[in-house]
């Protein structure tokens, strides 16, 4: 049996692989649109740009890029890239404060939203999160306060400017507990992996699940999923990443989960109500951008098996393997 369902937005696809393939995954998954997060390779100029928006445009698809707001320790071409047609700023929390600042002025100014990659890295120097897991397989970890810190610090400076301030990938309770007291201008985004998985899945060193940011806690897991329902998360996005070296040992393997070729399906096999996980996908990102969303998708409904052999990314290594779509 299946179900049509509004098509989605996916505000966090990183530039893992080619826009060719990228179209073709999110089509594959019911993804109308897509923000090009430049995490991979660098999107901080005309060229880059310019490059990513042509080749979307070839293969006829929706792909909105964010451009680095900071590079090499200085400030990026703002102005003239928005004008180039740069849809958003990615910025990493822990740069100079007073570059991030200047960010705020500019976008504030434009209009143009602000993604922020919440992680201090001299904190994070592990390869999974910091728990009794870690511990026992003898894995560095990544602290929750290596993202909550960052959380404050830029809460706190987004006080003062009125721009729109998307926290990217939140994956602990702490944050979340900051950001229930957010200004309206101030968003977050949850990565899905850390709705349906924690660190325990990891196992004896399973590299599927590896990513970043990391698997958390089964209670910071079921934190994000209440405040999916509670309104206090705007978004769910895939941080899709095209990962291919995953055999080879753990600290070795990269990281990263492919997903955008089943991102619709798998968000509405979520334990969540129906018309939060469309919001959540659709309505509200498509609110950000100030579009609308009028195509559907059909997809199963009632448990089914993930073939990846129809994946259309370049990777199709993965940990999710059973869907069950519901209706509530």
């Amino acid at each position: 049996m299946k179900i049509k369902v509004p098509k989605s937005f996916d505000l966090n696809v990183k530039n893992s692989e080619s826009v060719g393939k990228i179209a073709a995954a999110a089509k594959n998954g019911g993804v109308e649109y897509a923000l090009m997060i430049p995490t991979i390779k660098p999107i901080y100029d005309k060229l880059h740009l310019a490059y990513n928006l042509k080749r979307a445009n070839e293969e006829n698809f929706n792909l909105f890029v964010a451009i680095e707001g900071i590079h090499d320790n200085k400030l990026s071409e703002i102005s003239i890239l928005k004008n180039k047609g740069a849809s958003a700023i990615y910025i990493n929390s822990d740069e100079d404060m007073n570059l991030i600042k200047r960010v705020f002025e500019y976008a504030e100014f434009l209009n143009i939203p602000i993604f922020i990659n919440a992680n201090n890295k001299a904190l994070s120097n592990g390869v999974m999160n910091d728990s009794p897991t870690a511990y026992s397989l003898g894995l560095n970890g990544i602290a929750n306060y290596a993202e909550s810190i960052e959380v404050a610090k830029i809460l706190e400076l987004s006080r003062h400017f009125n721009a729109k301030i998307i926290f990217q990938s939140i994956t602990t309770k702490e944050s979340i507990e900051i950001l229930k007291n957010r200004a309206k201008n101030v968003f977050v985004d949850v990565c899905i992996d850390n709705l349906y998985f924690c660190d325990e899945d990891i196992g004896e060193f399973n590299t599927l699940f590896k990513t970043f940011p990391p698997l958390r806690s089964k209670e910071d897991k079921n934190a994000l999923l209440k405040a999916c329902e509670n309104g206090i998360v705007d978004f769910i996005s895939s941080n899709h990443i095209a990962a291919t070296n995953k055999d080879v040992p753990f600290e070795e393997a990269d990281y990263g989960i492919s997903k955008l070729d089943i991102f619709t399906q798998l968000a509405y096999s979520l334990p969540l109500p129906t018309k939060t996980i469309t919001k959540l996908i659709s309505t509200n990102p498509a609110k950000l951008f100030n579009i609308e969303i009028d195509e559907f998708v059909e997809i199963e409904f009632g448990e089914f098996e993930v073939d990846t052999a129809n994946f259309k990314s370049k990777s199709k290594l993965t940990p999710y393997k059973t869907l069950k779509a519901r209706l509530v």
